[in-house]
């Protein structure tokens, strides 16, 4: 995958704030959490998406950008399932 694949624009969902940040994604795994740097605000990824990424940044996670199973950490192979739509 490139490199610049891997680099992605996270926007604070946090309506006050709206603040975009930088950050290379991880390709071994999911993050679930993202804490905004400028409000302190720790934002969870929403409900049907498997990444924070996925959620709120400009690119999607490598494995979606991939076509590959998006697996989050300790989610049972039903929940996955369901991410999946």
């Amino acid at each position: 995958m490139n490199n610049n694949a891997l680099l992605a624009t996270l926007t604070c969902p946090n309506p006050t704030c709206q603040h975009q940040q930088q950050a290379l994604m991880p390709t071994t795994f999911c993050q679930l959490t993202y804490t905004c740097e400028v409000c302190s605000m720790t934002h969870a990824h929403k409900n049907g998406d498997c990444c924070v990424f996925c959620s709120y940044a400009d690119t999607p996670c490598p494995s979606m950008q991939e076509g590959e199973t998006c697996r989050s950490p300790g989610l049972s192979d039903q929940e996955t399932t369901a991410l999946q739509g």
